[in-house]
């Protein structure tokens, strides 16, 4: 069934970048086929991504830093709007009290089966159940066809100016050493020796990017190769984040948020997973190396001994990377 007036749409997905990421391509399908008004309510983290994507017409913002003052502030916001349909996809307590605090005359959220924190007992309106484990561009997605909205192709029509803030060459391949979860990252043994192989294999420099609190981890990684890398790591902001990655030749990335900013992007992308099921959150187009061990995937956020991201080398790497640059 199709709605034939215009429809006001509120998304409650507020942090991890990947999610946001993901969240994208429903956004853009719902305002083609239903020519919906998306209204995003966001954290900061995420916010440039959101408030400058063509598809987003305003954004709601959800300072967890600031609560004392972000708290009273949302409320007003949420209960003063209104919106057709608010659609809850954190599916965290949060998000589903935000949820029904606002002015919505529909609610939508996840089947119990996907539901976090109990908030399956929310009086919302369930989408059908489905699989757990598919990616979740494909389970954000379900939310379109629950609107009558039928398969289509998948766009995430991320903007991009083709401009990076940094001075770089014109050719460069992107080593994102990050993690969100220290469990995901991998080693400074495995990046450095990558750097090297790249340099003497492809005559190709390395770009080093991530966050601040990688910086220190990235003077290792530079130290170790013994080859000139371009370290941008806690130099750039989100959006600056976002040219560096449109402007490489592919993009080699732990399981974290720069990868499916990566993908969204059109770029190779090869992921290195450990403790998550790439089935679900690895890239939605890309190459995974992970080992099949007995303990992974895990999903642990921390481990003592994460053999599982240990075991992989840079020879596995180079492996998928001469593939993906032959194409």
């Amino acid at each position: 069934m199709f709605y034939q007036k215009q429809m006001d749409i509120l998304f409650v997905k507020l942090g991890a970048m990947g999610d946001v990421v993901n969240s994208l391509p429903l956004a853009v399908t719902l305002k083609i086929h239903l020519g919906a008004r998306i209204h995003w309510l966001v954290e900061p983290l995420s916010l440039p991504l959101v408030s400058g994507h063509p598809s987003v017409d305003s954004v709601i913002l959800f300072d967890k830093n600031r609560l004392p003052l972000s708290v009273p502030k949302i409320i007003i916001q949420l209960s003063k709007g209104y919106w057709d349909i608010s659609l809850d996809l954190q599916r965290t307590a949060k998000s589903s009290l935000m949820c029904m605090i606002s002015r919505s005359t529909r609610r939508i959220g996840f089947d119990r089966q996907r539901c976090k924190e109990m908030t399956w007992i929310m009086p919302f309106e369930r989408i059908p159940k489905s699989d757990p484990s598919a990616h979740m561009v494909y389970q954000y997605l379900e939310f379109a066809k629950h609107l009558g909205v039928p398969d289509n192709d998948i766009r995430w029509e991320i903007p991009v100016t083709g401009i990076p803030s940094h001075a770089l060459p014109r050719e460069y391949l992107v080593l994102n050493i990050g993690a969100t979860k220290p469990a995901n990252r991998w080693t400074a043994e495995g990046f450095s020796s990558l750097v090297r192989e790249c340099v003497q294999r492809y005559g190709i420099p390395c770009v080093l990017t991530g966050g601040r609190e990688d910086v220190q981890f990235s003077h290792e990684i530079e130290t170790m190769a013994g080859q000139e890398v371009i370290n941008l790591t806690g130099k750039t902001s989100l959006l600056e984040l976002k040219e560096v990655l449109a402007g490489s030749h592919a993009v080699i990335s732990c399981d974290t948020g720069p990868m499916h900013l990566a993908v969204a992007l059109g770029k190779k992308v090869i992921a290195l997973f450990g403790p998550a099921d790439p089935r679900r959150t690895g890239p939605f187009v890309g190459e995974v190396i992970r080992k099949d061990l007995h303990c992974s995937p895990c999903n642990r956020r921390v481990c003592d001994d994460p053999v599982c991201m240990k075991s992989i080398t840079a020879s596995d790497v180079l492996e998928k990377l001469n593939a993906v640059l032959a194409k």
